[in-house]
Protein backbone atom coordinates (compact mmCIF):
# COMPACT_ATOMS: atom_id res chain seq x y z
CA UNK A 1 0.00 0.00 0.00
CA UNK A 2 1.03 3.72 -0.82
CA UNK A 3 2.72 5.93 2.23
CA UNK A 4 -0.13 7.94 1.98
CA UNK A 5 -2.82 5.26 2.90
CA UNK A 6 -3.34 4.76 6.39
CA UNK A 7 -5.99 1.99 7.74
CA UNK A 8 -8.83 3.15 10.65
CA UNK A 9 -10.27 0.33 12.18
CA UNK A 10 -9.72 -1.85 9.28
CA UNK A 11 -10.40 0.50 6.59
CA UNK A 12 -7.74 1.89 4.51
CA UNK A 13 -7.89 5.41 3.74
CA UNK A 14 -6.42 7.61 1.04
CA UNK A 15 -5.34 10.84 2.55
CA UNK A 16 -5.50 13.01 -0.86
CA UNK A 17 -9.55 11.50 -0.92
CA UNK A 18 -9.82 12.22 2.41
CA UNK A 19 -8.87 15.89 2.50
CA UNK A 20 -11.00 16.66 -0.76
CA UNK A 21 -13.89 18.76 0.57
CA UNK A 22 -16.38 20.51 -1.61
CA UNK A 23 -14.64 23.95 -1.54
CA UNK A 24 -12.00 22.31 -3.55
CA UNK A 25 -13.94 21.37 -6.70
CA UNK A 26 -15.95 24.55 -6.60
CA UNK A 27 -14.00 26.41 -9.87
CA UNK A 28 -12.84 29.68 -9.27
CA UNK A 29 -11.13 32.38 -11.57
CA UNK A 30 -8.24 32.47 -8.89
CA UNK A 31 -8.30 28.55 -8.82
CA UNK A 32 -8.18 28.53 -13.03
CA UNK A 33 -5.42 31.13 -12.99
CA UNK A 34 -2.68 29.89 -10.68
CA UNK A 35 -2.03 26.40 -11.20
CA UNK A 36 0.36 25.70 -8.38
CA UNK A 37 0.14 25.78 -4.46
CA UNK A 38 3.41 26.85 -4.40
CA UNK A 39 3.11 30.01 -6.03
CA UNK A 40 -0.24 30.92 -3.88
CA UNK A 41 1.59 29.71 -0.68
CA UNK A 42 4.90 32.31 -1.51
CA UNK A 43 2.83 34.96 -2.78
CA UNK A 44 0.49 34.77 0.69
CA UNK A 45 3.92 34.67 2.68
CA UNK A 46 4.60 37.95 0.70
CA UNK A 47 1.98 40.16 0.76
CA UNK A 48 1.38 38.97 5.01
CA UNK A 49 5.03 40.24 5.79
CA UNK A 50 4.62 43.78 3.60
CA UNK A 51 1.43 44.37 4.92
CA UNK A 52 2.76 43.98 8.91
CA UNK A 53 4.88 46.21 8.24
CA UNK A 54 2.61 48.66 7.25
CA UNK A 55 2.36 51.41 9.91
CA UNK A 56 0.00 53.97 7.99
CA UNK A 57 -3.66 54.11 7.92
CA UNK A 58 -3.64 55.04 3.98
CA UNK A 59 -1.08 51.92 3.06
CA UNK A 60 -3.26 49.75 5.02
CA UNK A 61 -6.62 50.67 3.69
CA UNK A 62 -5.25 50.29 0.21
CA UNK A 63 -3.73 46.47 1.59
CA UNK A 64 -7.31 45.69 2.29
CA UNK A 65 -8.48 47.10 -0.87
CA UNK A 66 -6.12 44.61 -2.65
CA UNK A 67 -6.98 41.80 -0.60
CA UNK A 68 -11.13 42.19 -1.06
CA UNK A 69 -10.00 42.42 -4.64
CA UNK A 70 -8.53 39.05 -4.72
CA UNK A 71 -11.03 37.99 -2.42
CA UNK A 72 -13.82 38.57 -4.78
CA UNK A 73 -11.87 37.08 -7.58
CA UNK A 74 -11.87 33.90 -5.68
CA UNK A 75 -15.61 33.40 -5.75
CA UNK A 76 -15.48 32.32 -2.02
CA UNK A 77 -19.00 31.79 0.21
CA UNK A 78 -20.47 34.87 1.76
CA UNK A 79 -21.41 33.13 4.09
CA UNK A 80 -18.56 31.14 5.00
CA UNK A 81 -16.14 33.77 5.08
CA UNK A 82 -18.33 36.56 7.13
CA UNK A 83 -18.60 33.44 10.08
CA UNK A 84 -14.22 33.74 9.73
CA UNK A 85 -14.36 36.82 9.56
CA UNK A 86 -16.38 37.10 12.83
CA UNK A 87 -13.88 35.01 14.59
CA UNK A 88 -10.95 37.00 13.89
CA UNK A 89 -12.63 40.33 14.34
CA UNK A 90 -13.87 38.72 18.12
CA UNK A 91 -10.17 39.10 19.04
CA UNK A 92 -9.40 42.53 17.58
CA UNK A 93 -12.74 44.02 19.36
CA UNK A 94 -10.82 43.94 22.39
CA UNK A 95 -8.18 45.92 21.13
CA UNK A 96 -10.49 48.86 20.59
CA UNK A 97 -11.24 48.33 24.37
CA UNK A 98 -7.97 48.63 25.78
CA UNK A 99 -5.61 50.81 22.90
CA UNK A 100 -7.34 54.05 22.71
CA UNK A 101 -7.19 54.56 26.28
CA UNK A 102 -3.30 53.53 26.77
CA UNK A 103 -1.90 56.86 25.34
CA UNK A 104 -2.98 59.06 28.20
CA UNK A 105 0.77 60.05 28.18
CA UNK A 106 1.38 61.70 25.87
CA UNK A 107 -1.31 61.53 23.82
CA UNK A 108 -3.43 64.06 22.30
CA UNK A 109 -6.87 63.47 24.17
CA UNK A 110 -9.58 63.53 21.93
CA UNK A 111 -12.79 62.59 24.20
CA UNK A 112 -12.93 61.32 28.06
CA UNK A 113 -15.62 58.67 29.33
CA UNK A 114 -14.99 59.38 32.77
CA UNK A 115 -11.25 59.10 34.31
CA UNK A 116 -10.63 57.32 31.25
CA UNK A 117 -8.94 59.91 27.99
CA UNK A 118 -9.47 58.60 24.71
CA UNK A 119 -6.25 59.30 22.35
CA UNK A 120 -6.04 59.85 18.78
CA UNK A 121 -3.02 57.84 18.58
CA UNK A 122 -4.84 54.97 20.74
CA UNK A 123 -7.68 54.75 18.42
CA UNK A 124 -4.88 55.31 15.28
CA UNK A 125 -3.30 51.99 16.39
CA UNK A 126 -6.35 49.79 16.84
CA UNK A 127 -7.45 51.20 13.51
CA UNK A 128 -4.13 50.17 11.92
CA UNK A 129 -4.23 46.41 13.38
CA UNK A 130 -7.39 46.09 12.37
CA UNK A 131 -7.03 46.91 8.77
CA UNK A 132 -4.24 45.08 8.63
CA UNK A 133 -5.40 41.94 10.06
CA UNK A 134 -8.60 41.91 8.04
CA UNK A 135 -6.15 42.28 4.90
CA UNK A 136 -3.90 39.67 5.51
CA UNK A 137 -7.00 37.24 6.55
CA UNK A 138 -9.10 37.62 3.17
CA UNK A 139 -5.30 37.44 1.34
CA UNK A 140 -4.92 34.05 3.14
CA UNK A 141 -8.28 32.25 2.93
CA UNK A 142 -8.36 33.59 -0.90
CA UNK A 143 -4.93 32.37 -1.81
CA UNK A 144 -4.43 29.15 0.70
CA UNK A 145 -8.50 27.67 0.42
CA UNK A 146 -8.63 27.29 -3.23
CA UNK A 147 -7.31 23.71 -3.29
CA UNK A 148 -7.60 20.73 -0.68
CA UNK A 149 -5.33 20.87 2.36
CA UNK A 150 -3.49 17.84 0.88
CA UNK A 151 -2.22 19.75 -1.99
CA UNK A 152 -1.47 23.08 0.40
CA UNK A 153 0.57 20.80 2.80
CA UNK A 154 2.22 19.07 -0.15
CA UNK A 155 3.60 22.16 -1.82
CA UNK A 156 4.69 23.18 1.43
CA UNK A 157 6.61 20.50 1.54
CA UNK A 158 8.21 21.28 -1.76
CA UNK A 159 8.69 24.28 -0.69
CA UNK A 160 11.31 23.03 2.33
CA UNK A 161 8.56 23.14 5.22
CA UNK A 162 9.18 20.32 8.22
CA UNK A 163 8.30 17.00 7.02
CA UNK A 164 6.96 16.50 10.72
CA UNK A 165 5.01 19.75 10.15
CA UNK A 166 3.87 17.99 6.79
CA UNK A 167 2.66 14.91 8.51
CA UNK A 168 1.11 16.64 11.15
CA UNK A 169 -1.12 19.07 8.81
CA UNK A 170 -2.21 15.93 6.68
CA UNK A 171 -2.68 13.52 9.49
CA UNK A 172 -5.07 16.39 11.76
CA UNK A 173 -7.02 17.11 8.71
CA UNK A 174 -7.59 13.24 8.20
CA UNK A 175 -8.77 12.45 11.56
CA UNK A 176 -10.31 15.68 12.62
CA UNK A 177 -13.58 14.46 11.62
CA UNK A 178 -13.15 11.16 13.44
CA UNK A 179 -12.45 12.34 16.74
CA UNK A 180 -15.06 14.90 16.31
CA UNK A 181 -17.93 11.76 15.50
CA UNK A 182 -16.23 10.36 18.87
CA UNK A 183 -17.44 12.97 20.31
CA UNK A 184 -20.35 13.45 19.47
CA UNK A 185 -21.20 9.58 20.28
CA UNK A 186 -19.99 10.62 23.74
CA UNK A 187 -21.94 13.49 24.11
CA UNK A 188 -25.47 11.31 22.93
CA UNK A 189 -24.42 8.99 25.07
CA UNK A 190 -24.28 11.36 28.15
CA UNK A 191 -27.82 13.07 27.15
CA UNK A 192 -29.24 9.53 27.08
CA UNK A 193 -28.91 9.27 30.61
CA UNK A 194 -30.57 12.05 31.34
CA UNK A 195 -27.55 14.97 31.38
CA UNK A 196 -28.82 18.14 31.22
CA UNK A 197 -25.42 21.14 31.05
CA UNK A 198 -26.05 24.16 33.04
CA UNK A 199 -24.02 26.14 34.78
CA UNK A 200 -22.68 23.93 38.36
CA UNK A 201 -20.50 21.51 39.76
CA UNK A 202 -21.88 18.74 38.52
CA UNK A 203 -21.64 19.97 34.53
CA UNK A 204 -18.03 21.00 34.89
CA UNK A 205 -17.68 17.37 36.34
CA UNK A 206 -18.96 15.60 33.59
CA UNK A 207 -17.52 17.85 30.67
CA UNK A 208 -14.05 17.53 32.33
CA UNK A 209 -14.60 13.58 32.18
CA UNK A 210 -15.94 13.42 28.81
CA UNK A 211 -12.83 15.61 27.64
CA UNK A 212 -10.87 13.08 29.61
CA UNK A 213 -12.05 9.91 28.17
CA UNK A 214 -12.07 11.76 24.34
CA UNK A 215 -8.17 12.19 24.86
CA UNK A 216 -7.85 8.78 26.24
CA UNK A 217 -9.95 7.13 23.47
CA UNK A 218 -8.07 9.59 20.59
CA UNK A 219 -4.86 8.67 22.05
CA UNK A 220 -5.70 4.66 21.64
CA UNK A 221 -6.89 5.26 17.83
CA UNK A 222 -3.77 7.58 17.16
CA UNK A 223 -1.80 4.07 18.68
CA UNK A 224 -3.63 1.61 16.44
CA UNK A 225 -3.37 3.95 13.18
CA UNK A 226 0.80 4.63 13.83
CA UNK A 227 1.05 0.53 14.35
CA UNK A 228 -0.85 -0.56 11.14
CA UNK A 229 0.98 2.69 9.35
CA UNK A 230 4.40 1.10 10.05
CA UNK A 231 3.05 -2.38 8.98
CA UNK A 232 2.77 -0.89 5.90
CA UNK A 233 6.41 0.64 5.69
CA UNK A 234 6.00 3.75 7.68
CA UNK A 235 9.12 5.77 7.65
CA UNK A 236 8.19 8.83 8.82
CA UNK A 237 7.24 10.37 5.59
CA UNK A 238 4.17 10.29 3.41
CA UNK A 239 5.16 9.88 0.12
CA UNK A 240 2.85 11.00 -2.44
CA UNK A 241 3.26 12.55 -5.94
CA UNK A 242 2.79 16.29 -6.22
CA UNK A 243 3.05 17.16 -10.26
CA UNK A 244 3.27 20.76 -9.20
CA UNK A 245 4.41 22.95 -12.44
CA UNK A 246 5.16 26.29 -12.81
CA UNK A 247 3.39 27.88 -16.12
CA UNK A 248 2.56 31.25 -17.65
CA UNK A 249 0.01 31.83 -15.71
CA UNK A 250 2.00 31.76 -12.32
CA UNK A 251 4.22 34.19 -13.64
CA UNK A 252 1.39 36.63 -14.47
CA UNK A 253 -0.03 36.41 -10.76
CA UNK A 254 3.42 36.84 -9.35
CA UNK A 255 3.98 39.55 -10.65
CA UNK A 256 0.49 41.04 -10.10
CA UNK A 257 1.22 39.96 -6.34
CA UNK A 258 5.00 41.72 -6.72
CA UNK A 259 2.98 44.84 -8.36
CA UNK A 260 0.67 45.62 -5.50
CA UNK A 261 3.09 45.03 -2.79
CA UNK A 262 5.20 47.41 -4.62
CA UNK A 263 2.47 49.88 -4.59
CA UNK A 264 2.05 49.30 -1.11
CA UNK A 265 5.37 49.90 -0.36
CA UNK A 266 5.48 53.44 -2.32
CA UNK A 267 2.42 54.60 -0.16
CA UNK A 268 3.88 53.58 2.88
CA UNK A 269 7.23 55.69 2.14
CA UNK A 270 6.24 58.29 -0.29
CA UNK A 271 2.56 58.95 1.33
CA UNK A 272 2.39 62.35 0.06
CA UNK A 273 2.62 60.89 -3.73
Amino acid sequence: MCGNCVQDDGVGVDLQEASETPNAKRPSSLRMIDTCPRTRILAAIIFAFVVASLSSISSASLALIFSLIITLSSQKPIIELVKRLLVVNAFIIFLWFMLPFSFSTPGTVIASLGPLKVTSQGVTLAALITLKANAIFFTVVALLTQGPLYEIALAGKSLGAPKKLVNLILLSSRYFHVIFAEYQRLRLAMRARGFNSNFSRHTFLSLSNLMGMLLVRSWDRADRIHKAMLARGYDGDLHASSNFHFSQADVLFSLAIILVTIILLVFEWFPTI
